[in-house]
Order: structure tokens, then C-alpha cells, then sequence
């Protein structure tokens, strides 16, 4: 499975890739440090899913989902964020994300979170308001 990290932080970037790398089936094709570079490169690679973070400067990660979702309709979104009030988490899913986890608990739902919104379905992780 093709996954795409976006997230204004590369230390950030650096610690998922190398979660991610201890899967055989996942495969970072590709990082954004910001959301329109987010979303040109997910034109490009279309990948088969997108880890958002929310808040970024300049666009954030909603503006950013809902742009991706627009142009590469069969990408799956998982957002990651701090920030987890009922307000964002629904902002997040209205735009297109498929499921919302906090960073905090990234390392140990980040695996099945991405298996599961990749099939089609939502995903909301612990400690996120919903």
C-alpha cells in the first residue's frame, strides 16, 4: 500500500517513515512539509493513502484533505493531529478524511488506523472527540 505523509514537522515525517517501514505492505512514496505541495504530489503519485496533519501554516490539513479528495477521488485520508475537539474532528471528516487519530497515540493505532480507513471505513482513535 502506497502512503503519502503530510506534515509541516520532518522529525515528524522522519518517526512515521521509519514505523511505517517495519511493514512489508506499506510503502512511503512520498513526504509534504506543506498542504499544496501535500496535494500536488498526491495528483502525482496517487497514492492509496494520504497521513494529514491538520495543522499546518498557510493551508492546513482540512483545506488540503478537501483539495486531494476533490482531485484524486479514490485516495483514502487518516488525519493526525494534536488538536482533538469535537469542532476539528468534524471539520476533518466533512472535508473527506475517512479517520482522525492523535498524534499521541500514533505509534501504537497508526497501523491498523491506515489498514482501516484503507478499506472504506472510519476510524477514530482513542481519546479523539467525536
Amino acid at each position: 500500500m502506497d502512503i503519502l505523509l503530510v506534515d509541516d514537522h520532518a522529525a515528524t515525517r522522519e518517526e512515521i517513515r521509519a514505523l511505517l517501514e517495519t511493514e512489508e505492505d506499506l510503502d512511503v512514496v512520498g513526504e509534504a512539509g506543506d498542504g499544496p505541495e501535500g496535494i500536488r504530489q498526491a495528483r502525482t503519485l496517487h497514492p492509496d493513502v494520504v497521513l494529514m496533519d491538520i495543522i499546518m501554516p498557510g493551508m492546513n490539513g482540512i483545506e488540503a484533505t478537501r483539495a486531494i479528495r476533490g482531485a484524486v477521488s479514490a485516495v483514502r485520508i487518516l488525519a493526525l493531529s494534536n488538536h482533538t475537539g469535537g469542532n476539528l474532528v468534524r471539520a476533518a471528516l466533512s472535508a473527506g478524511a475517512g479517520g482522525y487519530l492523535r498524534k499521541d497515540q500514533a505509534f501504537e493505532e497508526l497501523i491498523p488506523a491506515i489498514r482501516t480507513v484503507a478499506r472504506g471505513q472510519k476510524y477514530i482513535g482513542a481519546g479523539v472527540v467525536d
